[in-house]
């Protein structure tokens, strides 16, 4: 029972910071023992002492059927000799049993004391365990002080009860023989002398009883003595307890400096985050009026673009290129409303991020409000331990007035003592002389009531001191319970804090985040830039050519508008000098490609237009010779015609550049148009001479219709490509 105890109590007087090896927890286990064996033991002598009351009472019954009987008439019978006897018996047993619980109530308490100064030896406990134990024993020691006192009443009436019920029995017998004696008068000295001597025993019994009751009262001293050695170590302890707690709430308060200091810097870096997202921001801005006046820069060369296609359209009607141009512008436009839709996107994630920051500064702000309640508690902490402090005063001033009661207490003791040495004398004294003895009794009993007396005012006072002592107790309870409020007071603190420094560290990672965030979309944005101002320079380059292709073509038909003017006026003049004319014709178609061979340099298929404007020339002199109306009509359109696929050509060739190298020369079909011409088919490419080309810049041949039966290719269908004949399955030009 006694380790199922310990079991039980051994987590209720857990400790911070406190920890017990093998010999502490076996001392411990012992005290449990103790306190379990000295309850059982109490429990055993209240019960024990109920039983000896109800025998007391059983014993004054039979006393008071004794003293029905009258020794004057001679009614002495066997009932009332068995009546004697077995009160005499009753009262035998009834003192063996009180010495015998006597001596168990004193090993009793020997044990408590014993038990009190091990634990008060034992100074690494923590309080709430050494409370509970010392509270136990203190409680068991007061169930037997009380115990005690109902074995002292216990006796004292059997005492009495048995000296009246003796002197009445002497006092009726003497009678009775005085009666029968009377006729011989020596033997009434004899009588008298027997009654004297009684007399002096029972005087002498008495001596000793009150001899017993001063060593009761020593002990009770002793007793005494041990609480308030006991109490001045709780003192101590608590003193200890108190300084363990004023260091903790300075370590508290040093903690929570500390996080004052990180919460300003964490401040400083939101400051310096806010800093640099109003840079971000002003760079955005920058960034947009950029983009804007790049936008009203294309918008003005889309209207520019727009003249020049109203111009080729009156020039170029059926051509398939110039509605490719206008498809590509149509991308391009495209672009610039995805570029539009993006900005717009960026600025959404912009304000985004502003009200992200803005609810970090709202938590921040609360944080903050925290931390000022932290401060305001810690402020309550102290006055809390500023308060312990001067209930701590007041103890020890209680201890030192119970010091001095008990310094009153031994100087009475002391003053019984003498008047027991008196006492001794007078007793000596009446042994020698005989004479006197009465007058010693009376002055006995004098002294004996003034003893009681005094007892009875010990007694008292040692009520008030175990009161005090108890309030001491309690009050010493009550802090530690405060101390224990206030551990668990820091605890939370600290977890609070915990959770804000969790905080911080969760809003500074919200923060580098977004930081990344707006650094990647300003990335891709200055990105989106660039190609927008690549795409200008190009568009600025396409029309630059355009505008010196438009002027070539001016001269031209002004070139061409004057020949045929002479043309005509040649035919009017005669019609007899028909051989002149085609040599005239083939100079001018020489002068034509030449000048189509200047404005053309750095073309692959020049020799091949070369050829197709001899044969266009060819056609026109036998048109001419049929008819001169007709054939200048003719002539004209085959003009148009080679001059608008020779733009066409060079606007491809100027929207494509140079082709670029074949990085393996087998994988071209894996590769993008590298000059983003076509949308979804810009990946669709193949190879000839080495070099990558796209397959939506390809169509069929206008000059040369014989390539479609020359080649044999895999779909029976050739493509001409930049004016040259392209098959796809032999990735090499025509024959």
């Amino acid at each position: 029972m006694a380790t199922d105890i310990a079991d039980t109590d051994m987590p209720k007087f857990r400790h911070k910071g406190l920890t017990y090896n093998s010999e502490d927890s076996e001392a411990l286990q012992n005290a449990l023992r103790v306190s379990s064996e000295v309850d059982m033991t109490l429990a055993y002598s209240t019960e024990k002492l109920a039983n000896l009351e109800q025998l007391l009472l059983l014993v004054l019954a039979c006393e008071n059927d004794v003293e029905a009987i009258d020794f004057e008439n001679d009614n002495v019978s066997a009932e009332f000799i068995e009546k004697a006897f077995t009160f005499d018996l009753l009262f035998a047993i009834l003192n063996f049993e009180l010495r015998e619980l006597d001596g168990l109530m004193i090993d009793l308490q020997d044990l408590i004391v014993a038990a009190l100064n091990k634990l008060s030896s034992r100074e690494n406990y923590s309080t709430e365990l050494f409370a509970g134990l010392v509270r136990n024993l203190h409680d068991s020691e007061d169930l037997l002080k009380r115990s005690q006192e109902r074995l002292l009443d216990l006796k004292i009436q059997c005492f009495f009860k048995q000296n009246e019920y003796k002197h009445d029995l002497d006092m009726g017998v003497k009678g009775e023989l005085h009666l029968a004696t009377s006729e011989w008068e020596p033997g009434v000295l004899t009588s008298e002398k027997r009654r004297v001597l009684k007399m002096l025993e029972l005087s002498l019994a008495r001596e000793l009883e009150l001899e017993k009751k001063l060593m009761e009262l020593k002990k009770n001293e002793e007793d005494m003595k041990l609480k308030i050695q006991l109490i001045d170590r709780v003192a101590v302890c608590m003193e200890e307890a108190a300084e363990v707690a004023w260091g903790r709430f300075l370590e508290a308060d040093n903690e929570a400096e500390v996080l004052l200091g990180i919460s300003k810097e964490m401040l400083g870096k939101l400051q310096v985050v806010n800093s640099n997202v109003c840079s971000s921001a002003k760079r955005e801005e920058e960034f947009k009026s950029k983009l804007q006046y790049c936008i009203h820069e294309l918008n003005e060369k889309e209207t520019l673009i727009q003249k020049l296609n109203s111009s080729i359209a009156h020039l170029v009607a059926d051509n398939a290129e110039v509605t490719g141009l206008r498809e590509r512008v149509q991308m391009l436009e495209e672009r610039l409303s995805r570029t539009e839709s993006e900005l717009m996107e960026v600025s959404v994630a912009r304000e985004t991020s502003q009200q992200q920051l803005r609810i970090m500064e709202g938590e921040i702000e609360s944080l903050r409000e925290k931390s000022y309640a932290a401060e305001s508690r810690a402020g309550s902490a102290e006055e809390r331990v500023t308060q312990l402090t001067d209930s701590n005063l007041e103890l020890t001033e209680e201890l030192d007035f119970l010091r001095g009661s008990n310094d009153s207490n031994t100087k009475k003791v002391s003053l019984l003592e003498k008047q027991l040495r008196e006492l001794d004398i007078q007793l000596q004294h009446s042994r020698a002389s005989s004479e006197a003895s009465q007058e010693q009794q009376n002055m006995l009993y004098s002294a004996i009531w003034d003893m009681e007396t005094l007892i009875d005012e010990l007694r008292q006072k040692v009520a008030k001191a175990e009161n005090k002592t108890e309030s001491a107790e309690g009050r010493c309870i009550t802090l530690s319970e405060t101390n224990s409020e206030l551990n668990k007071e820091i605890d939370f603190l600290r977890s609070r804090m915990e959770l804000m420094e969790t905080s911080l560290d969760q809003a500074t990672l919200e923060k580098r985040s977004t930081a990344k965030d707006i650094s990647i979309r300003t990335g891709l944005i200055m990105d989106m830039v660039m190609q927008l101002a690549m795409e200008r320079e190009r568009v600025q380059k396409q029309l630059a050519y355009l505008t010196m292709e438009n002027k070539l073509l001016r001269e031209k038909l002004q070139k061409k508008e004057q020949h045929n003017a002479s043309i005509i006026l040649q035919d009017n003049r005669s019609h007899d000098n028909k051989e002149l004319l085609p040599s005239g014709l083939d100079s001018v178609d020489r002068e034509s490609a030449k000048t189509s061979a200047v404005t053309t340099p750095g073309i692959s298929s020049e020799s091949f237009q070369e050829s197709a404007m001899d044969a266009s020339s060819d056609e026109n002199q036998t048109l001419l010779s049929s008819s001169a109306s007709h054939g200048t009509n003719s002539v004209l359109k085959l003009e148009a015609e080679s001059s608008v696929e020779t733009v066409s050509a060079k606007l491809v060739a100027s929207a494509i550049g140079s082709p670029v190298k074949c990085k393996t020369d087998s994988n071209c079909a894996t590769l993008p148009c590298v000059h983003g011409v076509g949308g979804a088919a810009a990946i669709r490419t193949f190879c000839f001479d080495n070099r990558c080309y796209c397959k939506t810049l390809m169509h069929d041949c206008a000059i040369v219709q014989a390539c479609r039966q020359a080649l044999d290719c895999y779909d029976g269908v050739p493509v001409c490509y930049l004016n040259t004949c392209v098959c796809q399955r032999h990735q090499g030009p025509a024959a």
